[in-house]
């Protein structure tokens, strides 16, 4: 001990050097390693956070061309739906007998009456039904695109549609979206028929000379619109039932799957799956909650449009006849058919543009369509949209 005593006091000064050189060089090199190993990680997390900043934008960007294309699609609507509902609803033949003194004006008068507002119900209608319909199927598709380019594979498989491994195809997306068109020559004459029907027990006892303002015309409108929607049963609305959409699901599960096996043995029937469970999505949709309640606004925001106009012209026609007594916003029911007859379809982009229910609906429809289950993902999750973001840019 006395040994090692002397040897540690001889050289005291010499073991402490020692031992803070290599404590200190221990000590740096255990925090380089630190130092290094944290920058690793923080540029890995720098650049998963590129990579979802970068996969949000894509997603973004994508539904905007999306939103951009359903608004195109339904002016491009606008002229069919019109020409649709001038057949189904025209006025022309009584007018024509008008102009030849029949001996039954007032018949014929009734007639013109019911037509022309018909006509107007039928346009607001059918400018609803097409917006929710385009803006449903477009982003369906537009998901169901994104998430098959995203997860660099074929579509993945859904227990709820039953789409799995197979490409949407642009022939399956123009067969898909041909329920459009179904519903533009088909759906609307069957439409203007139910509407037409309500109209007559709602305004048929309404005497041409009665005097109409803005606010009674429209409580006439939401009575007829309460007929109208009360016509089919509570199992399939009137909407579902006008888009002829039924859902092609085999209640006995055994069944169904013996028929999936069957119907995959050949291309055509592939398609043939897609389609019906394309379509199933659809009438799932359709038949929701939150459908209702966008159909609801955006039914208000035409007929809103509509009553707008409509008092415009009643405006308008008093200014042009210089009439001295304070203007009012009514006119008898005979003067206010013509103006009914002379008004067009049209489309506010407005409407498109910034009705809420509409946009968190179509954000809410391309979202659940191309979302990737955590575990078929093939990189970190994508973040979903940011409706705020797209609600603030759209507002």
């Amino acid at each position: 001990m006395s040994f090692v005593a002397k040897f540690g006091k001889r050289h005291k000064k010499k073991l402490i050097f020692s031992a803070i050189l290599f404590g200190g060089g221990y000590a740096t090199v255990k925090y380089s390693i630190h130092r290094f190993k944290k920058a690793l990680l923080m540029s890995s997390e720098d650049a998963d956070l590129v990579n979802k900043q970068y996969e949000k934008s894509q997603k973004l960007q994508h539904y905007y061309t999306i939103k951009k294309t359903s608004d195109e699609a339904i002016r491009g609507l606008l002229k069919s739906i019109e020409n649709q509902i001038s057949i189904a609803l025209s006025s022309d033949e009584y007018l024509e007998q008008l102009k030849h003194k029949a001996p039954n004006k007032l018949e014929l008068w009734e007639k013109i009456k019911i037509s022309s507002i018909s006509k107007c119900l039928s346009t607001i209608y059918s400018l609803t039904i097409s917006t929710i319909l385009i803006k449903v199927q477009l982003n369906i598709i537009g998901g169901y695109l994104f998430k098959s380019s995203s997860s660099e594979s074929t579509f993945l498989n859904f227990e709820k549609s039953l789409i799995s491994e197979e490409k949407l195809s642009p022939n399956i997306q123009k067969k898909y979206l041909e329920n459009i068109e179904i519903f533009v020559s088909e759906g609307i004459p069957k439409l203007c028929a139910q509407v037409k029907n309500c109209v007559v027990c709602v305004f048929e006892k309404l005497s041409l000379k009665e005097n109409i303002d803005i606010a009674y015309f429209n409580e006439k409108l939401e009575s007829v619109r309460e007929n109208v929607e009360a016509l089919n049963g509570k199992e399939i609305n009137f909407i579902n039932e006008l888009l002829n959409l039924r859902p092609n699901k085999p209640k006995d599960k055994e069944i169904n799957e013996i028929i999936l096996a069957e119907k995959k043995n050949s291309e055509n029937n592939d398609e043939g799956i897609l389609l019906d469970n394309l379509n199933n999505e659809t009438f799932d949709l359709v038949q929701s909650d939150d459908f209702i309640q966008t159909f609801c606004s955006i039914f208000d925001s035409y007929k809103n449009e509509f009553l707008n106009n409509l008092s415009s012209l009643i405006l308008k026609q008093k200014i042009d006849k210089n009439e001295s007594e304070k203007i009012s916003l009514s006119l008898p029911l005979a003067k206010l058919i013509p103006i009914l007859n002379q008004m067009k379809l049209t489309c506010d982009f407005n409407i498109l543009e910034n009705n809420l229910k509409l946009n968190i609906f179509s954000s809410n429809i391309y979202e659940a369509f191309c979302y990737v289950p955590e575990d078929r993902r093939n990189s970190d999750p994508l973040s979903g949209i940011d409706v705020n973001m797209i609600l603030k840019s759209l507002i």
